[in-house]
């Protein structure tokens, strides 16, 4: 099979979900979880569709050819960066969302406000999302170098 049908047949896999929630009249993707209601514009959506499983396939295929297929390689550092550039978001909506865990107690209203000094993060403690973007960036970085070790071999 011709090396560039076999590698548009993976971005027709990648694409064709993203095909139907383009083609919806809706401008936004609204989402119900619980009692918290999500509003999503579609290229949000999208975006998130196209990058995760891009970036889990082309990782599976650059490990299996062990960093020697060039564009499979800058494909896999394309889609690294796109989800590292969607991380960064969620860090953001992560810390926006995040409360500082401090409640006043009723009554007396003349007391001192009781305040706890935990802060709550709905998805992960700040440090951690930040070692995962870190990751993120080293997987990428260690990708160009293979990539460009390779080169110098051939």
């Amino acid at each position: 099979m011709n090396k560039y049908l076999k590698e548009t047949i993976w971005l027709i896999i990648l694409l064709l979900p993203c095909v139907f929630l383009y083609s919806s009249e809706y401008p936004t993707i609204d989402i119900n979880v619980g009692d918290t209601y999500f509003v999503m514009d579609r290229f949000s959506l999208i975006f998130l569709f196209i990058a995760i499983p891009g970036f889990l396939i082309y990782g599976i295929r650059t490990l299996i050819n062990k960093f020697r297929d060039k564009f499979i390689n800058i494909v896999f550092i394309l889609f690294t960066v796109l989800i590292a550039l969607l991380w960064i978001e969620v860090i953001i909506i992560n810390d926006m969302i995040g409360s500082d865990g401090s409640m006043t107690i009723y009554p007396p209203l003349s007391a001192e406000p009781q305040k706890t000094e935990e802060k709550y993060y709905p998805i992960a403690n700040h440090t951690i999302m930040i070692t995962l973007e870190v990751i993120l960036i080293v997987i990428a970085l260690f990708t160009a170098y293979k990539t460009g070790k390779n080169k110098k071999l051939s």
